[in-house]
């Protein structure tokens, strides 16, 4: 699986690659490094996926992003408007083995993580919500430690048209 690319709003520090988004999310162009907008759109620039939880505090979203990711050799994209809730699940013990990966979308009650303890006991960490896993955090400690960043299924909003 290839490495997610991530689009964020007002960035600092950016790679050069742009989004513009427009109508609400409705419509998206991908622009080259130095080709320039001139509209009502946001401008999204890419920078490293890695620092996706510098735009999360204290589970909710701090600027507009988009997240590029190939699932099943499916390009897929999701927009996060800033403000939206995502739900912060932790899993740490002696061995953690991650079950779902980066753009999955679980269902409530199916595995994250399986958890073995210093004597072999395996248990697993289950998830409250549907939803769509759209980060997947490494934390440096001495127990292995994972925290899975999960988009609820009620914060994803479609707009019909009128």
């Amino acid at each position: 699986m290839r490495i997610p690319k991530l689009y964020v709003e007002n960035a600092e520090k950016h790679e050069g690659r742009k989004v513009v988004i427009e109508n609400n999310g409705k419509v998206i162009k991908f622009l080259d490094k130095d080709e320039e907008y001139s509209g009502n759109g946001k401008v999204l620039y890419q920078v490293i996926y890695d620092d996706f939880d510098k735009y999360v505090l204290m589970g909710e979203v701090t600027k507009d992003m988009l997240i590029e990711y190939e699932v099943g050799g499916v390009k897929q994209l999701t927009y996060i408007k800033k403000g939206t809730r995502l739900l912060e699940i932790p899993a740490e013990g002696y061995k953690v083995y991650p079950i779902v990966d980066f753009g999955c979308r679980i269902l409530e009650g199916h595995r994250l993580a399986a958890l073995q303890s210093r004597k072999g006991d395996i248990r697993f960490v289950n998830t409250p919500v549907n939803g769509i896993v759209v980060f997947l955090k490494e934390v440096p400690a001495k127990r292995e430690n994972y925290v899975f960043y999960i988009l609820p299924e009620k914060e994803i909003k479609f707009e019909e048209e009128l």
